[in-house]
Order: structure tokens, then C-alpha cells, then sequence
């Protein structure tokens, strides 16, 4: 049987079984569910094999979410190192006009638009061959040096889409990515993840009194703060306006709530004057909610009970660390003026 015969039907039989495990675990049967379980039955990639088995065997959550989860870790970065390793040939104006579309009129680019810009740059980087197969031109396996400077820049691009601009620390988006894989991490090896919600005391008042220049000053010296308390695998980032969050790997609740009250310790220490004004900007303090992530639960849940406790902690008071464990049966309202 010839070679393209034989992957012809491989690859079919690869679809059916993909398709009938997406039909017997009640999955939508949508394209980034069949490249994930597609790579699964090619055993493309023993992570991913692996972790599914897990995932199988003990009976996790394995639902829509969870396979996006695994397309973003698995497959995603496997279309970015093809790039990195196909993309051949004289494309220097289909680059440029890639370029030109994706940057036109727009003063962020969004991670839709770097994952359609590198979906793109595969189909244009490809080695173009001739009738015979044979990859056309010497220079197949060196990309052009435009080539390899876009890659680059749309490294940096990506890099950038990931970080705060006013910290320099990760921010929304990195912080959902990075949870999603310290919790795969922890599904795998059964370690305690936990993660801190920050949010600084009377930030307003801060802004009423200073003016916005004292603010984001604030802002950038609680930041530094944060990365001055935690260690190499942490993941500190800016969740939000005044708000800040902390990713704690294998850490314990009772790690974790020796962590917050470090951080706690270290912001109310603070004693900031207004760069502008010269101006006293008071005591700063901070309030800290702590949660442990429970295995193959929704991220969504260990992100709500911190939230939980953080606003337990505004009503006890300010400038104080609450944890899951301190919840009550009823819902903890925010606080106003927090």
C-alpha cells in the first residue's frame, strides 16, 4: 500500500476515534475539542496523553473549558514551534502586508489577533515544493532574516499583551493563563495550589486627596512589593484597577496565609510621599483573601471563595488576611468604599 495511502487511513481512523470519545464524553463536537483529542489518540505529545489518562481515570472534570484549557497548552504552542521550523522562501511581502493588517488602526493588539496572525504566518511560511515534493530553493532550512525578526517581534508582542503596562508585572490575561497551568501542574502531581486576592484600603480617598499621578505611584510600589515577597515560581499580576493577585504553587492554606500576611506586613511598612506634590500619602494598607484550589474544580470557584474572603477581610475591618475557611454560609457583600 503506498505511504500516502497508509496515513490517508491512519488519519481517518485517528478522526473516528477522536470523534467517538468527543460523542461518549457529551463534548461539543467543535475543532479545538478534535485537535485535542486527535493529538491524544496520535500520541503526538506524552503530556498530553498522560494528563488525560489522569484526567479519565479519576474522574476529573473534563468538560468544553477543560479541552480549550488543554488546546492552549498542547497544541497551541506546537503551531508556534512549526512556524519556527517551516516558515522558508521569498514571503517578505505577504509578511508585510500580515503586518500591515494586523497593526492597522488599532492601538492594542488583542491575543485573537496574535493567534490569527500566527496562524497566517503558517500557511504563507510553508517551504513551497514542486510537482515532485522536493522543497524548492537552497535556503529551505534557513528562514530570511525579515523572517526570523517578525517571529521575534511577534514574540515581543505576545510578551506585551501579558504584562501590565503601568507595573510591569503580569496582568489580567497572564494571570488566567498562568492558573490554568499551575492548575493543570497541579492535577498532574497532586500538589496544593493556592492563590491570593489584594485589594489596596481606601485607593479612592488615595485618588480624591493626591490626584491620579499619586495613585498609579501607589499602584507601582505595591507591585514591587509583591514581587519582593514571593519566590521564582510565583505568579504575581495586576488583576485589576487597585485590585492584585498572587499564584502559589505548591503552597499550602497554611503557607499561603504566612505569604499574605508577609505582603500584608510589607504594604503597611510603606511610607510613600507623592512624586509630584511631595505630599504624605499616609499609611497604606492593603486587604489579602486566601484560597486553595480543590482538584478538577472550575477556576472560577477558587477565584470566587478568595474574592469571598478578601471582601470578609474589608468588613472585619481593613489591613487584615481572611481565608476560605473564615467564609460563612452566607455570601460575603463588598464592601463600600473599600
Amino acid at each position: 500500500m503506498p505511504q500516502q495511502e497508509q496515513y490517508r487511513q491512519r488519519s481517518y481512523a485517528l478522526s473516528r476515534q477522536a470523534l467517538e470519545l468527543i460523542h461518549e464524553l457529551g463534548l461539543s463536537a467543535n475543532p479545538i475539542n478534535f485537535a485535542v483529542f486527535f493529538a491524544y489518540f496520535e500520541k503526538s505529545n506524552d503530556d498530553l496523553v498522560a494528563l488525560i489518562d489522569i484526567l479519565r481515570t479519576n474522574k476529573r472534570v473534563l468538560d468544553d473549558l477543560k479541552c480549550h484549557e488543554l488546546y492552549l497548552r498542547f497544541i497551541e504552542p506546537d503551531r508556534i514551534e512549526l512556524l519556527r521550523e517551516t516558515v522558508t522562501g521569498d514571503v517578505h511581502q505577504q509578511v508585510s502586508d500580515l503586518v500591515n493588517r494586523l497593526c492597522a488602526g488599532k492601538e492594542q493588539i488583542s491575543t485573537a489577533d496574535l493567534r490569527q496572525a500566527t496562524s497566517d504566518l503558517l500557511s504563507i511560511g510553508k517551504p513551497s515544493t514542486t510537482q515532485h515534493g522536493k522543497t524548492a530553493g537552497n535556503n529551505a532550512e534557513q528562514p530570511p532574516a525579515e523572517v526570523t525578526q517578525l517571529l521575534l517581534d511577534l514574540e515581543e508582542m505576545k510578551r506585551e499583551a501579558h504584562t501590565d503596562g503601568l507595573t510591569g508585572i503580569a496582568n489580567r490575561k497572564a494571570f488566567d493563563e498562568s492558573l490554568r497551568d499551575a492548575a493543570m501542574a497541579t492535577m498532574e502531581g497532586g500538589e496544593c495550589l493556592s492563590i491570593l486576592l489584594i485589594d489596596i484600603d481606601h485607593f479612592k480617598r488615595i485618588n480624591d486627596r493626591h490626584g491620579h499621578q499619586a495613585g498609579d505611584q501607589v499602584i507601582r510600589t505595591l507591585a514591587k512589593s509583591l514581587q519582593e515577597n514571593v519566590k521564582g515560581r510565583d505568579t504575581t499580576a495586576r488583576y485589576g484597577g487597585e485590585e492584585f493577585a498572587v499564584i502559589l504553587p505548591a503552597t499550602t492554606m497554611t503557607d499561603a496565609m504566612r505569604v499574605a500576611e508577609n505582603i500584608r506586613a510589607s504594604i503597611e511598612s510603606l511610607h510613600l510621599k507623592s512624586i509630584n506634590r511631595n505630599e504624605d500619602l499616609g499609611q497604606i494598607t492593603a486587604s489579602i483573601g486566601v484560597a486553595t484550589y480543590q482538584l478538577g474544580e472550575p477556576l472560577t470557584r477558587v477565584i470566587e471563595r478568595a474574592d469571598q474572603a478578601l471582601y470578609l477581610a474589608k468588613e472585619s475591618g481593613r489591613n487584615c488576611v481572611m481565608n476560605q475557611n473564615d467564609l460563612q454560609d452566607e455570601p460575603v457583600k463588598r464592601a463600600a468604599n473599600a
